[in-house]
């Protein structure tokens, strides 16, 4: 899955699988849409349930994050031992029946439930969805692949608070939810005739289901303690009672994958300096740019009063150029190596995270003060993200493209959970003028957050010889016994 080398021109991609990226590709945006699609409609949520609290409503949000991220290993790693079509559309049942009980949700509770069930789904969608198009691809076009695939979820996310807006102006919350169904049922039909199944090869001996647990649990505590709610602070007794749950089941988890034959993550791939240097620099990537995406929305409408509408619109360009670079990333993955792509593309991202500081003010200014940095936001990401993930799955060959790619998408979440947490830590609920030097205080933050992405980036990732493709580590295991 090496990247081409200088001068050579790119292998042709079959027909089949271009029509494979884009069934892929339609379930991992779906995944996506879902994850932003439905903020603006927490008002009209609590009309619907006047009877159930704010603090209750707010797991209709949580839920779903939580299951999202803490089911992410299992179901990558179910994906590379059970076939990578097969999780991929159980993924996409669960998530249409997920979405169809949210949208009929009685109450409150029901749709919380439903909210779990659909994350379900896109967990085994995410990592399944790269992993079953992978082998439908030369490997010399893997990173066109990878990059085609991580635009879709981002630019989905990115256009669904404008598409929210819309829909919500003209119909109810529940809608939101009942669109997902026939789009669902439509990429399992077509993923019959267009997905071949995958597996991987080394699998063997039973999976550590006591590692599973150990694992998912330890990744809800945290993902549940960093996540923002309404009425809940740090120091609220459920957040402290799951960040000391993290600190005792993460140590027990990383002794349990040490030991068993069959773990839930394989620390000999994670070990590899290829992929621990990646996700450390997707962390912070992930990190900056989930606070950035949030401070925005916030400014606009606390600041300068910009209407849900707008604001949907004002955070478009992003997107747009995300998708456009993405392909102009690809290609030039292909032509130079991903490596140039992955040391530089974070110091475009940089611009996006410091220009608020120079240029943001309280009166309204939008095409100076903030879409020159959407737009650096955008293209910084896709020269960054896309060629990251293609180059940790080049690393560790076919075996792990599950497994790596659920994690990968693990600590993007997390991040972006800790990411949206600080930022509304440090905003607060302030609003009006006043509030810019916060504002500002939190950019700063996102700014401290991007130089670290991009040293960490720069300075550890690995280089490769010129000319040459990088090559695929091994993976030696070691002789363990559970104890």
């Amino acid at each position: 899955m090496g990247d081409k080398a200088v001068g050579v021109a790119p292998v042709a991609v079959p027909r089949r699988a271009w029509k494979a990226l884009a069934v892929a590709s339609a379930g991992y945006s779906l995944m996506s849409f879902n994850t932003t699609s439905t903020n603006l409609a927490f008002d009209d949520i609590s009309n619907t349930f006047s009877a159930a609290s704010p603090s209750t409503l707010s797991w209709v949000a949580s839920m779903f994050f939580i299951g999202l991220a803490s089911l992410l290993p299992i179901s990558g790693r179910l994906a590379d031992r059970l076939g990578r079509r097969r999780v991929f559309r159980v993924g996409l049942l669960l998530f249409a029946v997920g979405s169809a009980l949210s949208a009929l949700a009685p109450v409150a509770i029901v749709l919380i439930l439903a909210r779990f069930v659909t994350a379900a789904g896109g967990a085994m969608i995410v990592p399944a969805s790269l992993a079953v198009i992978l082998p439908e691809f030369p490997r010399e076009r893997h990173v066109t692949a990878v990059a085609t695939w991580a635009a879709t979820g981002p630019l989905a996310a990115a256009l669904a608070p404008a598409v929210s807006a819309l829909i919500l102006a003209v119909t109810t919350w529940r809608v939101l939810f009942a669109i997902s169904v026939p789009i669902s049922l439509l990429a399992f039909l077509a993923s019959f005739k267009l997905l071949g199944e995958s597996k991987s090869e080394r699998v063997g001996g039973t999976l550590d289901w006591l590692g599973v647990v150990l694992g998912t649990a330890s990744i809800a505590a945290l993902v549940y303690a960093v996540g923002p709610a309404p009425g809940r602070g740090l120091s609220a007794p459920s957040v402290l009672a799951a960040g000391v749950l993290f600190v005792v089941l993460l140590p027990l988890f990383l002794q349990r994958c040490r030991v068993h034959p069959e773990p839930l993550l394989n620390l000999d791939v994670f070990l590899m300096k290829p992929v621990w240097v990646a996700n450390l620099g997707n962390f912070l990537l992930s990190l900056a740019g989930q606070a950035l995406w949030l401070l925005w929305p916030l400014y606009f409408s606390r600041i300068w009063n910009y209407s849900q509408v707008q604001t949907g619109l004002a955070l478009l360009p992003g997107p747009i150029l995300s998708g456009i670079v993405t392909t102009a990333g690809g290609r030039l993955s292909v032509r130079y190596g991903h490596e140039v792509l992955v040391r530089w593309g974070p110091l475009v991202h940089l611009m996006a995270l410091a220009w608020p500081l120079a240029f943001l003010t309280a009166t309204p200014n939008y095409w100076l003060c903030v879409a020159p940095a959407i737009a650096f936001s955008g293209a910084g990401w896709a020269l960054t993200s896309p060629p990251l993930n293609s180059g940790v799955l080049s690393r560790v060959g076919p075996d792990y493209y599950g497994e790596v790619n659920a994690s990968f998408n693990t600590v993007r979440n997390v991040a972006a959970a800790l990411g949206v947490a600080i930022g509304v830590a440090i905003v607060g609920k302030s609003s009006g003028p006043a509030a810019v030097a916060a504002y500002d205080r939190a950019f700063w933050a996102c700014v401290l957050c991007g130089l670290a992405c991009w040293f960490v980036l720069f300075f550890l990732y690995p280089r490769r010889s010129s000319g040459s493709a990088p090559p695929v580590l091994p993976v030696v295991k070691p002789d363990r016994s559970v104890r």
